[in-house]
């Protein structure tokens, strides 16, 4: 299938338009499946977004797509604020010894500059003003040799702005927006695949509990900490739960996961080892990020404990808070530790320390304080029951 790159099509995030103005739903991994599959190569992608893990893939899948194994094409880097003569020269330059250009854009300065229109309008001698420095870079990627290839990344783009209107029509454009923990399990699959493996439930939910408190997947740390899963299973191929909390119980990053579940469990001689390991090995960068993560897993058990007030199920609860369902069944047992105005007292107390705590204010010892009140707080019983 060839349509795609000979034509133009623009991918966005979810959608991709054809030149005639239709749109069907398409995503960054279904790009990356169609370059494997295509037997075409565009010239030119712009990737723009904030998932790293998905720009590093399509670079990374875009490059050996347009050179054949072995082959090693002249490299050009250009960062930030650039002279455009010298990225014509790289584009427009034919190799010497053959393979062809490979040129590495990286957040161009032209495209956060203010947009100018440039002037087509003659002067005084009848000469015609020199074009805007955008419309220079948007003709030197559109016009493209057959031997370069241009990947363009950037963090952010306008979609009102002349740039991505133009490009959009006439080469590839991927977003890369991250991943939310609910989405995650096709990609855990996909990681498995590369390696012949695959995860038990058990072991999948373990890892879909480690980052269901955060707003997004981390997909980078992820793929780092899966390789290791792979290497430390061997010829297993079959991922059991206790493989997965082998590998990432020895992260710093899983330590405050830890912490928070042993709060939800009620756990205090276990909360306070935490504390005091997290005290010793964290300055106040790692006081703030654990305290957030302790806010939103007592916002989880919050959300989650209201629903149930009201009747909602396991299954309405995780589609309704976009959850899965394990970390809705963890956090549905949790929550049943607590009353609500203890969470909710709980999550005041520690937005006032936090407050409090950048104006000189005490910090793990307040924060220990909390943690103590709120776990041996005896849970009050309605009268009656």
């Amino acid at each position: 299938m060839t349509e795609p790159f000979q034509y133009g099509i623009v991918i966005v995030g979810n959608e991709i338009l054809s030149r005639s103005g239709s749109i069907v739903n398409y995503t960054a991994d279904v790009f990356l499946e169609n370059l494997r599959k295509n037997p075409a190569c565009p010239h030119v992608v712009i990737v723009w977004g904030e998932e790293e893990y998905y720009k590093k893939a399509i670079q990374k899948a875009f490059r050996r797509k347009a050179f054949a194994s072995g082959e090693e094409p002249t490299e050009w880097n250009f960062q930030g604020d650039f002279e455009l003569s010298a990225l014509g020269e790289a584009i427009n330059s034919m190799p010497f010894f053959g393979g062809g250009n490979w040129i590495v854009l990286e957040d161009p300065k032209v495209l956060a500059d203010k947009e100018k229109a440039g002037s087509k309008k003659t002067g005084a001698k009848g000469k015609k003003k020199k074009a805007a420095p955008l419309e220079q870079f948007i003709q030197l990627l559109t016009d493209v040799p057959e031997y370069s290839f241009v990947i363009c990344l950037c963090s952010k783009l306008d979609k009102r702005q002349t740039f991505y209107k133009t490009m959009s029509k006439k080469v590839q454009v991927v977003e890369c927006s991250p991943l939310r923990p609910y989405q995650l399990q096709p990609w855990l699959r996909q990681q498995a695949d590369q390696y012949g493996a695959r995860f038990t439930p058990e072991a999948m939910s373990l890892v879909m509990e480690y980052v269901s408190a955060t707003d997004t997947a981390p997909l980078l740390f992820l793929q780092q900490e899966i390789g290791k899963i792979a290497l430390y299973a061997g010829e297993r191929k079959l991922w059991q739960a206790q493989d997965v909390a082998q590998m990432f119980s020895q992260l710093p990053e899983i330590s405050g996961f830890a912490l928070g579940n042993a709060v939800e469990e009620r756990k205090l001689g276990k909360v306070l080892s935490l504390l005091a390991e997290e005290k010793k090995n964290s300055g106040n960068d790692g006081f703030y990020n654990l305290t957030l993560r302790l806010v939103s897993s007592l916002r989880r058990m919050l959300q989650v404990k209201e629903l149930m007030e009201k009747g909602a199920r396991q299954e309405t609860i995780a589609s309704t808070l976009k959850m899965h369902p394990y970390a809705v069944k963890m956090a549905m047992q949790h929550s049943n530790h607590f009353s609500r105005e203890s969470l909710q007292t709980c999550m005041v107390e520690l937005a006032r320390m936090t407050a409090e705590s950048r104006k000189s204010g005490r910090t793990w010892s307040r924060l220990e304080e909390i943690l103590v009140k709120l776990v041996s707080e005896r849970k009050k019983i309605p009268y009656g029951i």
